[in-house]
């Protein structure tokens, strides 16, 4: 039998184990949260920056091919665009007007390079290799040091 002393005691609000338990697993929650956010957050930001990256170094293979191998055979002996053989900013040397360039283009560089091949018709290689600036933020978000690319503007053969 119930004594009267025990049966009319309600039980109120939590203890404190219940309410310790519940913080300990609120907090494992948010910190999960937190981590897969974070990680998504990274990830999203290094496809941004790569795909910056590619953009400018494929606006370099696309203008070169667009002038053609006529150009690009007198533009070896004298650059003036952009400078062969070195590393320089892409809104200091722009290929088009600093304008129609994102701000975040300013966190890299490119190097450019041209040579004559030959091998069933005469052609020019071009390489591009673009790069985040050193001591730029860009470079705790991209995962690759450096992008790499490269085309072959062949000579028109004579009808």
């Amino acid at each position: 039998m119930i004594s009267a002393s025990q049966g009319n005691r309600k039980k109120r609000g939590f203890s404190l184990i219940e309410v310790m338990i519940g913080t300990v697993i609120m907090a494992v929650a948010l910190l999960s949260y937190f981590l897969i956010n974070q990680a998504s957050n990274s990830q999203s930001m290094d496809a941004y920056y790569e795909f910056l990256g590619q953009t400018i170094g494929n606006e370099t293979i696309e203008f070169c091919q667009g002038m053609g191998h006529a150009w690009a055979l007198k533009y070896m002996d004298k650059p003036d665009k952009f400078p062969l053989g070195e590393w320089h900013g892409v809104l200091e040397k722009p290929i088009f007007a600093v304008t129609s360039y994102f701000r975040e283009c300013d966190s890299f560089e490119r190097m450019v390079n041209m040579s004559k091949v030959s091998g069933g018709g005469d052609g020019i290689l071009i390489t591009v290799g673009v790069r985040v600036k050193s001591g730029n933020k860009v470079r705790a978000w991209m995962s690759r040091s450096q992008l790499e690319f490269a085309t072959v503007v062949m000579e028109r053969p004579a009808r």
